[in-house]
């Protein structure tokens, strides 16, 4: 009689751990209904790009002195002591 209660105590232990050890299992989950089917997220339609708008361009600055003025020739030869 000692047996056969400890066998049916195994027995349910070992089955009660086998039932939670499946049930975690997602493909188990899904045949026995407990969780839902994943579905695709659903993802807004892309919005139309805009292109910014640049601003005007600023009237150009005065320029300041003039190419001659650093490769000119007499400043190139001329060596000041």
């Amino acid at each position: 009689m000692t047996n056969f209660f400890l066998g049916l105590m195994a027995g349910c232990i070992i089955a009660g751990v086998a039932t939670i050890t499946a049930a975690r299992h997602p493909t188990v989950q899904l045949r026995l209904g407990l969780v839902p089917p994943a579905q695709a997220a659903v993802v807004p339609p892309p919005r139309p790009e805009t292109t910014p708008q640049c601003p005007a361009p600023k009237a150009a600055a005065m320029p300041v002195g003039k190419p001659e003025m650093l490769f000119s020739r007499s400043r190139l030869w001329s060596v000041a002591p």
